[in-house]
């Protein structure tokens, strides 16, 4: 294939088959690495581009004349960021938020500077300008001659986006950098390496009338783990210290897991079909712990409930254990209970009535991630809040066995194998974070990227054809999840105002509307929003919309019908996450709906006649979305079928 133009690409492929199935991408191609290709933008649709080479076969040649315009097809516009593929591919990300420009000397604090960051490879010669100058002294010549810098960049260049901007997409750097404000803007600089080992970058601060006030490195060593902060002093060109710059940083790795092939073939990670509202059932057939409900939160009973009871999706919570097992539980701790030695230390024998007495017994609270799986199968535990509020929640199981079903901490692997195929899983991506408060949910969790491999892992080896979405209060889970596979879509979870719950630090998610610009910022599928901050103020759906952003909302206020309607038939939003769903109003599984409908369509279209109530509660958009393809396919010839418009097919041939 080759270049036209700098936009337009010309090439031909000789191809036997009667069918050839594509999808265009950007991306490098790693000379170092036997020719592989790393993607950074793919068009992600449901289906790839299809060309039916028989049949618009002319002569010798198919489509001799034939444009694709990249992203678009059968009617729509679908680009997603690429996803990493090979152990030495990283992609890194760098922050600059909350007070992060310090001046030493400065009476005032100084605006509207801007910030200039661009990688480099410390094996390498820098390039004209990326050096500070002094104006003193000689330096060293470098040997031009050095055998050890690589032939070809490790490093892409590096693109940007500003949060706190109405357009918070990424796009390439501007020459002079971005405008920078302490405790006003958000800006994350993004780019890829091969060797993150000799990844350094040189930053440069210019004033707001374009001179450089300073510039310094960030050396490998002032990255040395995957997540972190850096302070980095700069200096003037008179080499001295003038401020220092504090930059996060994120290491995202491939995923490092036997998992199946990742290829392009089916995509659902922008793919969101429009129907009535998704209902999510929370923690399978509600919260158990603070509120009533017939089972046990988050165990196999609990999902299969739910499924039964006609919830599209089930919402739960995924953790690791000791051992690096993904179970499903909502805190990062445990209470056990233990009962207490006798002063003497002869064991007291306990009348039957006493033996749960708070007198007796000591509560001990550890972290889910310090107890391997068999240790957490073994303990009888209680919600950690359990004592101080016992009088409004009831022990489920007092003493002898249960069902394994009932059991607590099933595995993710249990949950994929034994809950009903049919209802699809929302898998909320628990990862510790520092609160508003200045408490730390869980600390000297497991790394990141190790953490998200083995959920990640799970989920891609056992899923099957369930329907998947991830989500996650993290913001950078929320990242690692997207850039890790290309399969399953993301939400970001938001709290944002709320006088109800511990806020976050992380200003991502302090506000419902920084929230979607993250979401949109890092193209992800969507935002899972707070109905107490909603209620308030519901413009952060309309600005989700604005961006095609998926939305669903989740909070106690969904405990009331008329809130559930209110977000349903006046907001529109996406999906709802709520305890006992099925339980006030019989309600069937959408997805056995739409299934039952198609097959009723069919057996029109062949002449079997349908029962009518299968017809009777067919929803009208229904028949309007899919009667005239169902009916046209069934009717052509197959030796006809190329005629079919690329709209229909696509509503045709819809996975859902």
């Amino acid at each position: 294939m080759s270049s036209i133009s700098d936009i337009r690409w010309i090439g031909a492929v000789y191809h036997l088959r009667s069918s050839l199935k594509n999808r265009w991408s950007l991306g490098d191609v790693l000379l170092a690495l036997e020719l592989s290709f790393t993607c950074y933008k793919w068009e992600s649709f449901l289906h790839p581009r299809s060309c039916l080479v028989k049949a618009e076969q002319r002569g010798t040649t198919c489509r001799a004349n034939h444009v694709d315009l990249f992203g678009y097809y059968a009617g729509r516009k679908v680009v997603s960021e690429g996803w990493l593929q090979y152990d030495d591919e990283n992609q890194i990300l760098l922050r600059l938020h909350g007070n992060a420009i310090k001046f030493y000397k400065s009476a005032k604090e100084r605006k509207n500077c801007t910030v200039k960051i661009n990688p480099m490879d410390v094996r390498r010669r820098l390039r004209s300008g990326a050096q500070i100058n002094f104006s003193y002294g000689v330096d060293e010549e470098d040997d031009e001659d050095d055998n050890t810098a690589p032939p070809y960049p490790s490093h892409s260049s590096i693109s940007v986006a500003v949060l706190s901007d109405k357009n918070p997409k990424f796009k390439n750097q501007p020459d002079v950098g971005i405008t920078f404000n302490n405790n006003k803007d958000y800006i994350v600089y993004k780019t890829h390496s091969v060797a993150v080992e000799f990844l350094a970058f040189y930053v440069e601060i210019f004033s707001e009338e374009g001179k450089r006030i300073g510039a310094c490195y960030a050396l490998p060593s002032s990255l040395a783990d995957s997540c972190g902060q850096s302070q980095l002093p700069f200096i003037n060109s008179s080499g001295r210290p003038i401020g220092q710059i504090t930059v996060e940083y994120l290491f995202v790795r491939n995923l490092r897991r036997p998992i199946p092939t990742q290829n392009m073939e089916v995509s659902y990670s922008r793919h969101w079909k429009k129907r009535n509202t998704i209902e999510v059932g929370h923690r399978g057939a509600g919260n158990s712990f603070t509120k009533f409900a017939a089972a046990r939160e988050n165990t196999i009973y609990s999902l299969n409930t739910a499924a039964k009871n006609g919830a599209d999706y089930v919402e739960f919570d995924v953790q690791l254990t000791k051992d690096k097992v993904a179970v499903i539980y909502h805190d990062f701790h445990v209470l056990v209970s233990v009962a207490k030695r006798h002063p003497s230390g002869v064991p007291e024998v306990l009348h039957p009535a006493d033996m749960h007495s708070e007198k007796h017994i000591d509560y001990h609270e550890i972290p889910v991630k310090d107890l391997k799986l068999s240790q957490l199968k073994l303990l009888m535990l209680d919600h950690v809040n359990f004592p101080q509020k016992k009088e409004n929640v009831k022990k489920l199981v007092e003493d002898g066995e249960e069902e394994e079903d009932f059991k607590p901490f099933p595995t993710l692997v249990e949950a994929l194998t034994k809950v009903d195929p049919d209802v699809g899983f929302n898998v909320e991506v628990k990862y510790p974070m520092m609160q508003s408060n200045g408490e730390h949910e869980c600390d000297h969790y497991f790394e990141r990227n190790e953490f998200i491999d083995v959920v990640l892992a799970d989920l891609l080896n056992n899923a099957g054809a369930r329907r998947i979405m991830f989500s996650s209060f993290d913001p950078d889970i929320c990242s690692l999840i997207s850039m890790k596979q290309n399969k399953y879509p993301v939400l970001f979870l938001c709290v944002g105002e709320t006088q109800r719950y511990t806020r976050f630090q992380d200003q991502r998610s302090s506000t419902s509307l920084t929230a979607v610009n993250f979401a949109a910022g890092a193209d992800i599928m969507g935002v899972n929003f707070n109905s107490e901050d909603l209620l308030n103020d519901p413009y952060p759906v309309k600005r989700a919309n604005d961006f095609g952003l998926i939305t669903f909302v989740w909070g106690d206020d969904l405990d009331k019908k008329e809130n559930i309607n209110y977000f349903k038939k006046e907001l529109g939003v996406d999906g709802l996450i709520y305890d006992r769903i099925g339980e006030d109003e019989r309600r069937r599984n959408v997805f056995i709906v739409e299934r039952e409908q198609k097959r009723a369509l069919f057996k029109m279209g062949s002449g079997t006649s349908t029962p009518q109530s299968i017809l009777t509660n067919m929803p009208y958009q229904f028949f309007d979305y899919h009667c005239a393809a169902q009916f046209q396919a069934v009717a052509t010839p197959l030796s006809q079928l190329h005629t079919l418009s690329p709209s229909v097919w696509s509503r045709t041939c819809g996975y859902r």
